[in-house]
């Protein structure tokens, strides 16, 4: 059996299929064939760990050699373009003799020339008529004189987005454009492509893009207002189209600057004939124009860059350098002005409108960066006069910011619980808003601010109000969620807003639906509790009963424990207790839930329910309902007199009108010590 060593396979005339048969008819059984299988698996893998490692080691000349070929043919390029204006201007040369013979030889040589140029444009015209007759509704190639096709490939666009594949396209990369066409893969015979767009080369940045999961060999092609991502095949092809589009651009500045210099060269005045009295060759002035800085010259092109990179700042700056530059006295008139100021104009156009979209909530804003990532684009577009644009576009963020942040909140547990937590939630969100605002926006803005906050507290206080007031959430329940923002909207008016008038106008209109439900509900249930009550003393069966009981009726403002007889026995009737405990709490719970303007409601329900309870008493000639009956009229009317002034301040006229009519004695009014006016100057 031979050895497997590398020398076998390196001779020139080796031939794998006849090494094979020697190796089989050598090995005897399967078990040396299977050895001699591993040792050539083996070599393979030594060979192309060897093969890397050269790679790696040698990487670094590659790409030089690279750059070094792309580097090569854009001066093949320039040769070739110098040769054709040599052949031009010896043309014009022998066309142009003094002597009026022309050379035999010259001219047989421009004549060979001309027919390498007239082969060369043919050459040219026919590749662009096949492109042309290749893609569907494709443009006119042969508008431009000197357009030339510098590449061409198939690519597979990528949405720039979500990352996704979105179609296969085939891209002709010319030296002043590049033309997008997609495949037509329905059609039969030849394959042919459809136009979808044409970029110049002038408004092109072309972008690198790492690899990143499934994107990889991938570039980016910016040309406002597009962006589009293309995938290559391998790195090899990525990297000429790359070499190839920074080409097209040098080609592009070389010629812009041809035609500057060309333009600068027409524009000098012409100097006097030689034959001129007044002033000698050597006495005619030269106008001397100062060269432009090369930061100057160059700074269309670094405002491309530094807008691609997002350095939105780094751009404002220079453009405002770049035009105080200009405006100064050295270069004030320079030939060059208008046209760099003309683009500096575009390219601020430009920035302007990728900073309303940075803003534009609707264009994929995530609420994570905070208010804060707002900051650099609002204050540029301040500094360009943009400020109500700008303020229009914060507060968008700042209404889809507080509907995130409400939205996260989750109803679980009581309702109490889940409004204070909104209304924790709501006002942090506008207090964040209202400071960012103050610190992003002159002051004759906060007006706006002052309106979108009423109108965020009105859109918060409708979804909390169908959840809140409705006839399964108790009276106490309600109290405690209006309470909790009242008091959270207290607290905000620290950072100098006040919304409280907003928040109770909100409130205005359910709290009085619910108060009047609430008298419903009891003057309801009253009129059926007196109509089955037995008219007999509580039973409340043991001592710890009792206690809560007095505990209870205590935390109303009513001591009873006189009433308690035979230690478990309270001395009233159950719809007695029942209507005390119903109309105390009405009145509590009202006067801490009303504003001033909803008092007149509070003191209707009030006397609704009290009127009703007497009236029902009338027509009872027991015993024991006429001494629950003074019960009320004793007891319970006088404390909720008395509680009702000293809370408010003044007497409820409807219900010391009712007392009076059943022969209840009212205490009467203290002095007032305020002093009248004795005019009307003060009114």
């Amino acid at each position: 059996m031979s050895e497997v060593n590398m020398e076998k396979f390196a001779v020139p005339d080796f031939v794998p299929e006849r090494y094979v048969k020697e190796l089989a008819k050598s090995c005897v059984g399967g078990e040396e064939l299977q050895q001699q299988k591993e040792k050539i698996q083996s070599l393979a893998d030594e060979t192309a760990s060897a093969l890397k490692k050269n790679v790696y080691e040698n990487y670094m000349q590659f790409i030089e050699t690279a750059t070094e070929i792309s580097h090569l043919e854009a001066e093949m390029y320039k040769l070739s373009h110098l040769l054709s204006e040599q052949r031009s201007v010896l043309t014009t040369l022998s066309h142009a003799s003094i002597l009026g013979n022309e050379n035999a030889l010259s001219r047989e040589s421009l004549e060979n020339h001309d027919m390498e140029a007239e082969r060369v444009e043919e050459q040219r015209k026919n590749k662009l008529n096949i492109i042309m007759e290749k893609v569907d509704s494709c443009i006119n190639l042969l508008d431009v004189p000197d357009r030339n096709l510098l590449h061409e490939g198939d690519l597979l666009e990528i949405d720039a987005e979500e990352n996704t594949a979105l179609q296969r396209m085939h891209v002709y990369l010319f030296n002043d454009s590049v033309m997008l066409t997609s495949w037509i893969s329905n059609r039969r015979g030849p394959m042919r492509y459809k136009f979808q767009a044409s970029y110049p080369i002038s408004t092109l940045a072309v972008v690198n893009v790492r690899d990143l999961g499934t994107v990889k060999q991938a570039f980016k092609v910016l040309a406002f207002p597009d962006t589009r991502v293309f995938q290559c095949n391998s790195f090899a092809i990525k990297k000429d189209w790359l070499d190839k589009f920074e080409v097209a651009k040098k080609m592009y500045i070389e010629k812009e600057n041809s035609k500057q210099k060309k333009k600068e060269s027409q524009e000098k005045p012409k100097p006097e004939m030689l034959e001129s009295p007044s002033l000698s060759v050597e006495e005619m002035p030269s106008p001397q124009v100062p060269p432009l800085p090369e930061w100057l010259a160059d700074v269309t092109e670094e405002l491309d860059v530094l807008i691609v990179e997002r350095h939105f700042q780094k751009t404002y700056e220079l453009m405002v350098t770049a035009q105080k530059t200009f405006n100064t006295d050295e270069y004030k008139t320079h030939p060059q002005k208008p046209d760099i100021l003309k683009k500096i104009e575009q390219k601020q156009k430009v920035l302007m409108e990728i900073l309303l979209k940075e803003l534009d909530v609707t264009h994929n804003w995530s609420p994570r960066g905070g208010l804060q990532s707002t900051r650099q684009p609002i204050l540029i577009l301040n500094k360009f006069n943009m400020t109500s644009q700008a303020c229009e576009l914060f507060l968008a963020i700042c209404s889809h910011t507080v509907k995130v942040h409400v939205k996260g909140v989750q109803l679980e547990g009581s309702i109490n619980t889940y409004v204070k937590q909104v209304g924790e939630v709501f006002f942090c969100s506008l207090s964040d808003a209202l400071t960012e605002f103050i610190a992003l926006f002159p002051k004759n803005k906060i007006s706006a601010f002052v309106v979108w906050a009423s109108m965020q507290l009105r859109m918060l206080m409708s979804q909390i109000i169908k959840q809140v007031f409705t006839p399964q959430c108790a009276l106490d329940s309600v109290l405690d969620c209006v309470q909790s923002l009242r008091d959270q909207c207290t607290l905000f008016c620290e950072f100098g807003l006040d919304l409280r008038f907003q928040l109770n106008s909100c409130l205005r209109t359910p709290i009085i639906k619910a108060l009047r439900e609430y008298k419903e509900k009891i003057v309801d249930s009253m009129k059926t509790k007196v109509s089955e009550d037995k008219w007999t003393p509580v039973n409340m069966h043991t001592k710890a009963g009792v206690n809560k009981f007095l505990t209870q009726m205590e935390s109303l403002g009513l001591i009873l424990a006189k009433y308690i007889i035979n230690e478990t026995w309270v001395d009233l009737s159950s719809s007695t207790i029942w209507f005390a405990q119903s109309v105390i709490t009405i009145q509590k719970v009202g006067l801490d839930l009303v504003t001033k303007d909803m008092m007149d409601v509070l003191d209707e329900c009030i006397h609704a329910i009290f009127n009703s309870r007497l009236m029902l008493s009338l027509g009872n000639d027991s015993s024991y309902a006429q001494k629950n009956f003074k019960f009320i009229l004793d007891t319970v009317m006088p404390l909720m007199l008395r509680c009702y002034k000293e809370s408010v301040g003044y007497d409820n006229e409807k219900l010391v009108a009712l007392a009076k009519k059943f022969g209840v004695s009212v205490a009467p009014p203290k002095k007032s010590n305020i002093t009248k006016y004795t005019s009307n100057e003060y009114l």
